[in-house]
């Protein structure tokens, strides 16, 4: 399937469900496909790589717009310069991963970043820490978020508890968490291509992705100021459950 034939079946009435959903949660909480999509996509059909082809353009291209709305808070973002230095670095390494290692290995890590996000999101355990030693422990959670953004597409997870625990504002949260995604994944849609995996099919499933995407995303901005985050986000939290269920079975099953 990695020549991006999608097969036409009731997976796919939940795969474009998906998709919407989780560009209104990119205009609501700021996390987007890589959180609220990719985990439920590869569910439905097993396969990352193809996963990770076809949602890249749509994942980079909806940073854009958030980065813009929340512009005025900028300077929030100040404690992410070696954050995003090494992840640039991680990333690029978590490409070459993404092509040497099993599918069913990198499902498993998928589920575990999933599974320890909802855990500690859920139960609210998520730590908190000063603007100081965010900036030290900055480079560290980078790296380690670039490889696995470039080898699982799950960095989202890691990314929100760093950026949670810095005890930033809703707009600078939303600002920062945005900054991050730009950077990590331009560059993984930069990688990816270098890799010459794309194809004719896989470019016209990403555009449709896209549109479905930002369809979601003016929903999304539409009723930010109006929802309750924590319904919402408990909401994305039971669909990411469902969705690392199913990829810890598909791990096990090799």
């Amino acid at each position: 399937m990695i020549d991006g034939t999608i097969p036409v079946d009731v997976r796919l009435v939940v795969a474009l469900a998906t998709i919407v959903l989780a560009g209104v949660a990119k205009g609501v909480t700021g996390m987007g496909l890589p959180v609220a999509g990719v985990p439920i996509l590869v569910a439905l059909y097993g396969d990352l790589r193809l996963v990770l082809l076809t949602t890249i353009f749509a994942t980079a291209l909806s940073d854009l717009p958030m980065l813009w709305r929340f512009r005025k808070n900028y300077r929030e973002a100040s404690i992410l310069t070696g954050f995003l230095i090494c992840g640039l670095i991680g990333i690029v390494i978590g490409t070459r991963i993404l092509i040497y290692v099993k599918v069913s290995i990198l499902s498993a890590v998928l589920a575990t970043v999933v599974i320890a996000f909802i855990l500690v999101s859920w139960f609210g355990r998520v730590p908190t820490m000063s603007r100081v030693l965010a900036t030290r422990l900055g480079p560290l959670i980078g790296f380690a978020c670039g490889i696995i953004q470039g080898s699982a597409g799950a960095s989202g997870p890691i990314v929100t508890t760093y950026l949670v625990s810095s005890q930033l504002s809703r707009d600078g949260f939303l600002f920062a968490i945005n900054a991050i995604f730009c950077v990590l994944d331009w560059t993984q849609f930069v990688s990816l291509q270098q890799l010459h995996l794309t194809t004719a099919a896989i470019w016209a499933s990403s555009l449709v992705v896209a549109v479905l995407a930002f369809a979601g995303m003016t929903l999304g901005f539409a009723i930010q100021k109006r929802i309750d985050d924590v319904i919402f986000r408990r909401a994305v939290l039971v669909m990411l459950a469902c969705a690392a269920v199913g990829l810890v079975i598909r791990a096990l099953r090799g």
